[in-house]
């Protein structure tokens, strides 16, 4: 009994330590680029090596950092061509997303769906971005949950946050949330009509039109 004890208590140091760096590193607390150090990163946990570093190897699995032979432990940096790779799997994750919540979406659920295009809209009339950005998550979990679809939930969050730096940068560029706005009433309509196949369509084209976005602002700013 003891022995199992010990043994969830060491699974749960090592999910502890794997949440805590992945959110670090999703915020931007630590920074693309720099150098993770085992030792400091146990010491301020208050935990052993050993869970750090199977942390740290799931967040390479992931992406989130590179290990380097004879040089360490580097948080990995998202560059536009890695945002473009990332983008063109999430068109079609999303699309299949709208398709099946539009096949199982109930009346009630459709109600919830337009309050948050409500209260975006409501954010772009007062400029408010950090809000906005927020049900924008919202919106995209809200139709994630609705698939009731593990396996694509799961693979879809691992690819999300990769572009979470970008969300507000995205959000940044002139009559972006405009158009964004303007994209999630699409979903959201094709969605409320039960129309898969319209649904599937739009959000596919939503994100397109956010990398299209984003690929125009990197041009202008490499003038």
């Amino acid at each position: 009994m003891l022995s199992k004890l010990k043994l969830e208590n060491y699974e749960l140091l090592n999910q502890k330590a794997y949440r805590i760096l992945k959110r670090a590193i999703v915020r931007g607390d630590l920074a693309p680029n720099s150098k993770l150090a085992l030792n400091e990163i146990a010491k301020s946990l208050g935990i052993s090596n050993t869970p750090i570093r199977e942390a740290i190897n799931k967040l390479s699995s992931e992406g989130f950092v590179k290990i380097i032979p004879n040089k360490g432990i580097i948080v990995k940096e998202i560059n536009i061509d890695d945002l473009q790779e990332i983008l063109h799997i999430r068109a079609f994750l999303d699309g299949l997303i709208a398709k099946l919540t539009a096949k199982k979406i109930t009346d009630k659920e459709i109600v919830n769906m337009m309050e948050i295009i409500n209260k975006m809209e409501y954010c772009v009339k007062e400029d408010d971005r950090l809000t906005y950005n927020d049900l924008d998550i919202k919106f995209h979990d809200f139709l994630l949950n609705i698939t009731e679809n593990n396996k694509l939930k799961e693979i879809y969050n691992n690819l999300i946050v990769h572009t979470h730096k970008f969300r507000i940068r995205t959000l940044k560029i002139p009559d972006r949330m405009g158009k964004s706005l303007k994209e999630h009433t699409e979903i959201a309509l094709k969605v409320k009509e039960r129309n898969p196949n319209e649904a599937n369509r739009v959000s596919q084209e939503h994100i397109e039109s956010i990398l299209h976005s984003i690929e125009e602002d990197e041009k202008k700013k490499s003038k």
